[in-house]
């Protein structure tokens, strides 16, 4: 999980609100890519800056929330009960994924799911929506693109040494609406090798060089800070 107080957290908070966005589509190319880590980590930034905070769960391909069973004590179940993240166990006020069909049908509606949004706002002040991957489509999911026209804003997360530029290039069109609004992009690198771990890659395939010696120069390479940086 991301902490709520990383730096590269708070600049997307603060595209947001110099943005004045109340909600975020955040989105990505695939599975996986860190949507619901990026989510709950701004989620927290808004709750610490005393903002009430809406969770939806709209990814009907890999849901990452669960009712935990309680409703909030100040809302009504319709508008937003106690999610838990099913890995981190943390609890947020937010929707789960929509269990009857008649629902589902209805978050898929461009114009429905506008209203429902501008529903949520009059209870929050913040919605923040985790959607299924922009290129993973099945009749069931709610298209990201469709959560994206109802948000004031989106944020695309991509996975770097993952995405492909093909890939990319094909989210990016299907966000081209002019009625979506896309605040910027976050290149997750927790997959992405560092400069030194690269060096360190080249350095070991030079067989001609004792192995000893490798390991040394591998040992010096990965303790140099400057060296830490993605590659």
């Amino acid at each position: 999980m991301i902490p709520a107080t990383h730096s590269e957290i708070e600049q997307i908070y603060l595209a947001a609100e110099m943005s004045q966005s109340r909600s975020l589509c955040i989105t990505a190319c695939q599975s996986g890519d860190g949507v619901t880590s990026v989510a709950t980590a701004l989620a927290e930034r808004y709750l610490l800056a005393g903002l009430k905070t809406l969770i939806v769960d709209l990814n009907t391909f890999h849901p990452a929330f669960e009712s935990a069973g309680l409703v909030s004590n100040t809302l009504h179940a319709q508008c937003g009960v106690l999610l838990e993240h099913k890995e981190s166990h943390q609890l947020f006020t937010g929707l789960p994924v929509p269990s009857q069909q008649a629902e589902l049908l209805s978050y898929r509606d461009p114009a429905q799911l506008s209203v429902n949004v501008e529903s949520w706002l009059n209870d929050f002040d913040r919605v923040i929506c985790d959607t299924s991957p922009l290129l993973q489509i099945n009749r069931s999911n709610i298209p990201a693109q469709v959560v994206a026209n109802a948000c004031d804003h989106t944020i695309l997360v991509v996975m770097g040494s993952k995405t492909t530029s093909g890939q990319l290039s094909k989210a990016t069109e299907l966000l081209s609406h002019s009625s979506i609004q896309l605040l910027g992009s976050v290149l997750n690198l927790q997959h992405q090798a560092t400069l030194g771990q690269e060096m360190v890659r080249e350095l070991n395939r030079l067989t001609f060089l004792p192995k000893r010696w490798r390991e040394k120069l591998c040992n010096r390479i990965l303790a140099n800070d400057l060296l830490a940086h993605s590659a």
